[in-house]
C-alpha cells in the first residue's frame, strides 16, 4: 500500500512554486482534518497534489460521514511548502489543524479503489 510522502521527500521533491489542494468549509474556513493511523490523537491536514484527488477523497468522506454533507465543503488551492511552514509555526488554528499528511495521486487512487470494491 503506498503512504503519505515522507518529510524528507517533500521537501526535496517540492520547492515553494509546488501548488496543492486542502479541503476547506466555506462558511466557517474552518479545514477538514482526517484522523490518520500514522498519527493518532492529532487532527492533520491532508494535502492533495490535484484538485481531482482532493474531489476524490471529498467523495468519499461525504458518503461516509453524514455530518459534513450538510456542509459547503470545497478543494482550495494552496502553495504547498507555505503552508506547511505556517501549520508548522502555528500560524493555523491549532485547534482545527495540528499536524499535516500529503497525498501521492498512487495514495489516493488506491484509497478511493479500495472504497469502491
Amino acid at each position: 500500500m503506498t503512504k503519505p510522502y515522507s518529510l524528507e521527500t517533500i521537501l526535496s521533491e517540492f520547492d515553494e512554486k509546488t501548488v496543492a489542494w486542502v479541503l476547506q468549509e466555506k462558511t466557517t474556513g474552518l479545514y477538514v482534518t482526517i484522523p490518520h493511523p500514522k498519527y493518532p490523537g492529532k487532527n492533520p491536514m491532508h494535502f492533495f497534489l490535484s484538485e481531482s484527488d482532493a474531489k476524490s477523497v471529498l467523495v468519499e468522506l461525504l458518503e461516509e460521514n453524514e455530518k459534513l454533507r450538510a456542509k459547503e465543503i470545497y478543494p482550495v488551492r494552496v502553495l504547498l511548502i507555505q503552508a506547511l511552514k505556517a501549520i508548522a509555526s502555528g500560524a493555523y488554528n491549532p485547534k482545527n489543524v495540528d499536524g499535516f499528511v500529503v497525498h501521492s495521486p498512487n495514495e489516493v487512487y488506491e484509497y478511493v479503489r479500495d472504497r469502491a470494491i
